[in-house]
């Protein structure tokens, strides 16, 4: 559990320690979980004790982000498709949830039955995609609110939503998933033991966060509370009475992917992290995000670009770039077509010769996009 220390900010990973805030984040614009641009004034920090990446759980951070989920609609700019993820070298597209899914069936032995649960379960799409990996079993998904309710229940096979606490659910399941939901949780902590009761024996817990040490963008997401890498979601596991089955930095793109169980007997917490060195890769990271923004607008001072991408990182480029984006480019066929912050998203092949088309995204991620959809008549620029 999170204890509070008088004054400070409290670390709800390991709940001893206290948050050294990074200062200059709080002049940087932001953007909702759900791609809407929003203004600076957030605060962020970097835990004393044992080095977890978080958003002070202060008044104003609980009224921000009450605000943000009032208005929620996931997936708007498709229309609630699920986003999609693209083969690098092809370029072909899948389910994030299909593809996440077939990669946890290949390191987990599931049996031709059994009762699923997916936690913050939206408008259905990871209960919709385990449904297509294991057909044959039951599953059931929780929120906070009904508003997805009709999308939910109309899935074959599936339970009643249930609204309101995950320990109100009934019974108990063989594979739990939370799929971009943790980072969102107050107290991570102690949701993960929550959880733990949930689970069959032998069950299986499926947990993937966005990982911030490959994609700097997600730090400017104001309604997540906890920017995860791969040693402080094993910390906040392990504390909460589980052991770690597998940590994949590369089942989906700039995401982690972790497959955890009720622990058989009471772990040690593994090392704190070294605080210093994630101070200093924080700050890294809003160097380059201002750096980033600033290259964006010199590319347009002369005449609007192109923007690569229409999510978190097309949505915060867009806010800080204004009149210098002319138009976005997204090779998601749900997304093509469509307008998106007032501008035209033109698919890959429909970006009209003599464009300049802005990649901004991680530099090894949007050198491989480049590469790959580069063609004659088109330029794409790139972060430095």
């Amino acid at each position: 559990m999170v204890t509070t220390v008088a004054g400070e900010a409290a670390c709800g990973i390991c709940g001893g320690g206290t948050l050294e805030e990074m200062a200059d984040y709080r002049v940087l614009r932001r953007v909702t979980s759900d791609c809407r641009p929003w203004p600076a004034g957030g605060r962020i920090g970097v835990c004393r004790a044992c080095g977890a990446v978080q958003k002070p759980a202060d008044a104003a951070f609980l009224a921000e982000i009450d605000d943000i989920y009032k208005t929620y609609t996931i997936y708007h700019q498709a229309a609630g498709a699920e986003q999609a993820v693209f083969e690098q070298a092809s370029g072909l597209p899948a389910s994030r949830s299909v593809k996440l899914l077939d990669t946890f069936r290949r390191h987990a032995d599931l049996k031709p039955t059994g009762r699923m649960l997916d936690v913050g379960c939206g408008n259905g799409a990871t209960i919709r995609a385990f449904g297509q990996v294991a057909p044959g079993w039951t599953k059931a998904g929780t929120e906070f609110d009904a508003k997805y309710r009709r999308e939910v229940e109309s899935i074959a096979n599936t339970e009643p939503l249930y609204v309101g606490p995950v320990e109100e659910v009934p019974g108990t399941f063989d594979v739990i998933t939370m799929i971009h939901v943790l980072e969102h949780i107050v107290d991570p902590v102690a949701v993960l033991t929550t959880l733990r009761a949930k689970l069959a024996p032998e069950g299986l817990l499926l947990i993937e966060v966005p990982h911030h040490p490959a994609n700097a963008f997600e730090l400017l997401i104001a309604d997540h509370r906890t920017h995860f890498t791969a040693d402080s979601l094993t910390r906040a596991l392990v504390a909460a009475g589980y052991e770690i089955v597998s940590v994949a930095e590369d089942w989906i793109p700039k995401e982690l992917s972790v497959v955890a169980r009720a622990a058989r007997a009471v772990l040690p917490v593994p090392a704190a992290g070294d605080a210093s060195a994630a101070r200093q890769r924080i700050a890294g990271s809003l160097a380059w995000l201002r750096r980033t923004a600033d290259l964006l607008r010199e590319h347009g001072a002369t005449s609007p670009v192109g923007l690569f991408g229409t999510s978190i990182a097309g949505t915060w480029l867009a806010a800080e770039a204004g009149d210098a984006i002319g138009f976005f480019v997204d090779e998601d066929p749900n997304r093509a077509g469509r307008t998106y912050l007032g501008r035209p998203v033109h698919a890959p092949a429909d970006v009209p010769a003599g464009s300049r088309v802005f990649v901004g995204l991680p530099p090894a991620v949007a050198a491989g996009i480049t590469r790959r959809l580069a063609r004659p008549g088109v330029t794409f620029l790139l972060p430095g």
